[in-house]
């Protein structure tokens, strides 16, 4: 299959909620639906096709909506929901795209009987790609996509691409989970579910 796993890290932090203050020389956008403004740092992918994990950055953000066209399916965590948006509202991949989405989040809230579209933090939060993967595999993602564009403005460059590759390994356990027909767990109520086969 000619699937294309990816994710992207944000350069604009996004202010915290409740009182707790902002970081000094540190650069926020509005939010989390801040799309146009939040900038992208790095890309991160699984290819299929040539078995082997990519990484983008400004350098070579051109190559991804190719990589991205010539892919049968694009598959992601949030992606409809989140990396989409950003990479539209950032440039680097235009609204022609028209390459098939399969989206692990999206498929996970229908698995478990949701709508596949946000609804309400009371029955469509707790579905994160950390809560899911350590119900179903024992081990999670190694930070936060917040912290990440703080380590991003401060220069810890390679720590921010090595949590981004994380969770493209975590994705793509999920998404062989739903190639091979196998189960992933529930993590509100560590029961099996099965996501849609994506072929």
């Amino acid at each position: 299959m000619k699937a294309l796993i990816y994710d992207c890290e944000i350069i604009k932090a996004v202010p915290p909620n409740g009182n707790e203050p902002l970081l000094d020389g540190i650069d926020y956008c509005a939010g989390w639906q801040d799309h146009a403004r939040m900038g992208v740092s790095v890309i991160g992918a699984f290819d299929y096709d040539t078995d082997r994990y990519r990484v983008f950055c400004a350098d070579n953000f051109h190559e991804f909506e190719s990589l991205l066209t010539r892919s049968h399916l694009a598959v992601g965590f949030n992606n409809i929901g989140f990396d989409d948006k950003l990479l539209l509202g950032s440039g680097i991949i235009s609204s022609a795209t028209t390459t098939p989405r399969y989206d692990i989040l999206a498929e996970t809230w229908a698995a478990a009987g949701l709508s596949a579209t946000w609804g309400r933090a009371a029955t469509h939060g707790g579905y994160g790609l950390d809560r899911i993967a350590r119900a179903t595999f024992g081990e999670g993602k190694t930070g936060d996509g917040a912290n990440a564009a703080i380590a991003w403005q401060r220069g810890r460059i390679g720590e921010v691409i090595d949590y981004c590759l994380q969770d493209i390994r975590l994705t793509k356990g999920l998404f062989d989970r739903a190639l091979a027909g196998e189960p992933i767990r529930d993590p509100k109520t560590m029961q099996e579910i099965k996501l849609r086969s994506p072929v």
